[in-house]
């Protein structure tokens, strides 16, 4: 796996106009962002159902050849996502068999039932929950909301949406609220899914619009960085059957370690005394 760092967008849809890709991931290199994820969907609800379950073998399609991005990828890390839209969770028994999906680097699921939501933030192998912003209001607890966090998952605010349409806006503000009012806004990234360029906003834009969602400022900036490479981190353990862990490691001078040592020693050379009990 690249470097993990920086600004990240976890969510780009792929287009099979190369050059509005291209120019997307290009724009995201102008403001900063390091890392990317090229999102390709699949739709498991009762309207498509029937497609997949008469198809043999894999009902999971490959990634996407990204060759023509390779040229781009020493100045951006470029990822793999598959978003899963279900509402029956039977789709955990074909994600278990599917050797296609273990070739993606980031798995998102997008309830769209109350069963499938619970299903999600219970046993659902993937990395990050996600919503349709057209959705019917889907009832969420605070339960489920925490049982998702103990399992590391996260929640995904597309910010998009947002600046495109007003009642879009509304469902979006209003998801993001729930969020708050459920668990304080844990776990949070926010993403941008543009399909275009002009869609897209700085880091710092997005930080300020991260206001209107409910968010603090330090709080946006940690949904589009350090919650991002947790992400990152988890889908990388869930890869490859580990846990990652972090840890940071204070560096002490030399003189104090030997200051320390010296106090370890003089404390070793002083011999322990039985005290005497004097009796009366």
């Amino acid at each position: 796996m690249p470097c993990i760092g920086g600004f990240s967008d976890l969510c780009i849809p792929y287009s099979t106009k190369h050059s509005e890709l291209l120019e997307i991931i290009e724009t995201l290199i102008k403001f900063g962002f390091k890392s990317v994820a090229i999102e390709q969907q699949f739709d498991g609800t009762a309207g498509e159902k029937s497609k997949f379950t008469k198809r043999a073998g894999d009902i999971f399609e490959p990634p996407v050849n990204l060759d023509f991005l390779e040229n781009l990828r020493s100045k951006i890390a470029i990822y793999s996502r598959l978003t899963i839209i279900y509402n029956d969770t039977a789709i955990s028994h074909h994600m278990g068999t599917s050797a296609n999906i273990k070739k993606y680097d980031l798995i998102a699921g997008l309830p769209t039932t109350e069963a499938s939501l619970q299903h999600c933030c219970q046993t659902f192998n993937g990395d990050i929950i996600s919503y349709r912003v057209d959705e019917k209001y889907i009832k969420f607890t605070r339960k489920f909301y925490k049982l998702a966090i103990q399992r590391n998952i996260f929640f995904e605010i597309q910010y998009t949406p947002a600046i495109l349409d007003r009642s879009m806006r509304r469902c979006t503000i209003r998801k993001a609220h729930g969020y708050y009012s459920l668990g304080k806004s844990r776990n949070i990234i926010i993403t941008s899914a543009a399909t275009n360029a002009f869609q897209l906003r700085s880091p710092y834009d997005i930080a300020n619009l991260g206001l209107i969602f409910g968010l603090s400022e330090e709080q946006s900036k940690n949904a589009m960085r350090s919650n991002c490479r947790s992400v990152l981190l988890r889908a990388s353990g869930r890869r490859n059957g580990c846990t990652i862990v972090t840890a940071n490691v204070a560096e002490n001078d030399e003189s104090n370690t030997e200051e320390s040592d010296m106090e370890e020693m003089e404390i070793t050379e002083i011999p322990c005394k039985k005290a005497k009990i004097g009796r009366a």
